[in-house]
């Protein structure tokens, strides 16, 4: 069998492996914690356990030894609700939960013998015991998982590992190595020890309070029976909820202690890895998992589309990689001899994230940034071995075509419809693009927003002296603080939320720094400051761009000024439309949300989200009758949309037939909705579009 598993380093440093002290003694208070939790855990099972045997035997004794009428109602009534009570109970904590995905498919050593040597081998270097099983997903990650329930807080269950083809698609062998041995990691005696407990016990506290379905499920069917068994599974529920948020409490606080250690956690799982895979596959692995990433999502969101259109893709996989390419030459990067994408640091520099960074319960996860700055500081060198990870797989073609149908079959059961190659999907992709894409010597200046309301009319301020020179005035710089004035727009909005509690948080970070909820209102009073102040600098900038092509129109007479004020105009005009559109469009889904959130059992419930929804929906057709009545705007609509409106707009607003929701006239309605609406703002695009091709013909040749 030939060896494709990479050398490691060779580091026998012990402070590589070893965490600090600070780190154990995070650690010791987390565990401390869930011991403490366990013991209130038994105490409130044994109390709520002899609580329900004694309502069975003083049901047992009223019958036996004082038998009347009473006794004989009450009797049974106290053993009843006692046997529940343990009943509950003991289904409530002694839960099993199994994880479920429905991707996930089993691979064998018989089938795959080089994965299944290499994991073999990483196992030995991460010391831990070998997966009892071993899926294969379509998605890029890797992953450990196991079946939790109580008895994993005494003793760990046994693992098994999820790997993601996304991500053997986008990826070398040694990057390969990187990411698998950073999950491993996590339950490797080499470097986590007790962290790994620490782990694995706040995911099964988690599962078990907040994840707990089945218990619900069979409570809620109790409690609706009627009658006296639903109202002893009410009275069940209450005392087994009363316990559940006791234990909720407590395991906040675990949590809390548990969010401090889990960021430490990863990075000690990152040390192990690039210990063992080096420096280079470190970072360039994390940059190609992260743009894969984003290829595949787009090609799975795009299955939808296909099956409208009775297409389908044969191998996913194929596909991801031909998107990959696709993104490697719309960003201008170079590949290796294996075909995978070499991201530099300047690729970087044209994102801009956003600076308010929230940390929920299982991302709290170090930013790749933060990660490669401990993979450069560690400066670990180690032979790499560039081959594509699939050389890892026998019958690679096999296993994709497979994961591929069962995606289908999840998504789509039965779907059937001509297969679309990996070129032609990247063709319609490229088609797609080139029709919306802004000319680039505007450099995305009026990307992604709304033209600005300038004044049109003053021709002595429009012709007075200003910028004289198109590539000072569209600027990539002056591009970067357009987008940087959007972001913080975006986080001004996101800390008023924190601020108000739409989102739950007790900590966030800003800038970098964390920061306590309670501090959320002040961050975004002064970013409001600071938003004001650029959107001023907008509106000028904006004003100046207006003035500017204003006098080369000038420069070539009256019938291109009047061309370009009444082009400007009519972009305005559409643009005020389409917001009245959107926000319509918002209320009619708000109204179909609520109707189908109230059920068709509930009537009295549901007539007024019924009269809501009617109301809306004829405010719907007033507009599309500005639609498909105003010369200037019915070219917005497709022919075959355009037929659509105009059927929807002859019927009546009924979406109830014999007191039952009309589930058909929903979907139809919902559909007309986003139809409408998609093509319209795409047709907005278009307008924009030619208006700054417009511009560019005014502008002197050479």
């Amino acid at each position: 069998m030939t060896n494709l598993y990479p050398a490691s380093p060779g580091i026998n440093d012990p402070a590589v492996f070893q965490p600090t002290a600070a780190f154990r003694l995070q650690i010791v208070k987390v565990i401390g914690f869930i011991l403490l939790f366990f013991l209130l855990y038994v105490l409130v099972l044994l109390t709520a356990v002899a609580l329900g045997a004694a309502f069975v035997t003083a049901g047992i004794a009223l019958t036996g030894y004082h038998p009347g009428i009473f006794t004989f109602i009450a009797g049974p009534v106290l053993i009843i609700l006692g046997g529940l009570m343990i009943f509950l109970l003991v289904r409530f904590l002694f839960y099993r939960r199994a994880p479920v995905n429905p991707y996930r498919a089993p691979i064998d050593a018989d089938d795959h013998p080089r994965l299944f040597d290499f994991i073999s081998k990483l196992v030995q270097e991460t010391r831990i015991r070998f997966p009892e099983k071993v899926f294969v997903v379509p998605e890029v990650n890797v992953s450990v998982f196991y079946n939790s329930s109580f008895f994993n807080l005494l003793w760990p269950g046994r693992m098994n590992l999820e790997i993601g083809l996304g991500l053997v698609n986008c990826v070398n062998i040694s990057e390969f190595k990187m990411v698998l041995t950073q999950e491993f990691a996590h339950f490797s005696r080499r470097s986590m020890k007790f962290g790994s407990y620490a782990y694995m016990w706040n995911k099964v506290l988690y599962n078990m309070l907040y994840e707990n379905d089945s218990w619900n499920d069979l409570a809620m069917r109790w409690s609706h029976n009627g009658g006296l068994t639903g109202f002893f599974a009410h009275v069940t529920t209450m005392v087994v909820n009363s316990i559940r948020f006791l234990l909720r409490k407590l395991y906040r606080l675990i949590n809390r202690q548990y969010l401090e250690l889990s960021r430490e956690m990863e990075f000690q799982a990152d040390a192990l890895a690039v210990s063992l895979a080096g420096t280079e596959a470190a970072v360039s692995g994390g940059r190609r998992v992260e743009m894969g990433t984003y290829c595949l999502d787009h090609c799975m969101h795009k299955l939808s589309d296909l099956e409208t259109d009775g297409q389908r893709f044969r191998n996913i996989f194929h596909v991801h990689r031909a998107v990959i390419d696709y993104y490697v030459r719309q960003n201008h990067l170079e590949t290796d001899t294996a075909g995978l994408p070499l991201i530099p640091d300047s690729y970087f520099h044209t994102f801009l994230k956003s600076r308010v960074q929230l940390r929920e319960q299982w991302t709290t996860h170090p930013t790749r940034e933060d990660r490669e700055q401990r993979y450069l500081a560690a400066g670990i060198r180690c032979e790499q071995v560039t081959a594509s990870a699939w050389q890892l797989f026998n019958n690679p073609e096999l296993l994709q075509e497979q994961s591929t149908r069962q995606v289908y079959d999840v998504l789509s059961p039965g779907c059937s419809g001509d297969t679309i190659s990996p070129a032609e999907f990247v063709a319609a992709l490229t088609h797609r693009h080139r029709l919306y894409e802004y000319p680039a010597a505007f450099h995305d200046y009026y990307d992604n927003r709304a033209f600005t309301a300038v004044n049109t009319e003053d021709e002595r301020a429009l012709s007075a002296t200003g910028v004289t020179d198109m590539a000072q005035l569209y600027h990539p710089d002056v591009v970067w603080r357009i987008r940087s004035y959007y972001r913080d727009k975006q986080d001004v909005e996101t800390l008023q939320a924190i601020a108000t509690g739409q989102f739950q948080t007790r900590v966030f970070e800003f800038d970098g720094q964390p920061q306590k909820a309670s501090d959320a209102r002040e961050l975004a009073r002064r970013l409001a400051g600071q938003v004001a102040e650029e959107q001023r600098w907008l509106q000028q900038h904006d004003q100046q761009a207006y003035s500017y092509h204003y006098r080369r129109a000038l420069a070539r007479g009256p019938e291109a000024v009047r061309l370009l004020t009444t082009r400007y105009q009519q972009i305005l005009m559409h643009q005020e439309f389409a917001n009245r559109l959107n926000d319509q469009v918002i209320r009619v889904i708000h109204a179909i949300s609520q109707v189908f959130n109230a059920g068709h059992d509930a009537i009295a419930m549901l007539e007024p989200w019924m009269e809501e929804l009617r109301a809306e929906c004829w405010r719907f057709r007033r507009l599309l009758h500005e639609v498909t009545s105003s010369p200037g705007y019915t070219s917005c609509l497709s022919p075959e949309v355009y037929d659509k409106v105009q059927r929807f707009a002859a019927q009546d607003c009924i979406f109830m037939q014999d007191q039952v929701p009309d589930y058909v006239a929903l979907q139809e309605l919902h559909e007309i909705i986003s139809t409408v609406m998609e093509q319209y703002n795409n047709s907005n695009i278009l307008l924009r579009k030619s208006f700054l091709e417009f511009l560019l013909t005014m502008e002197p040749e050479g």
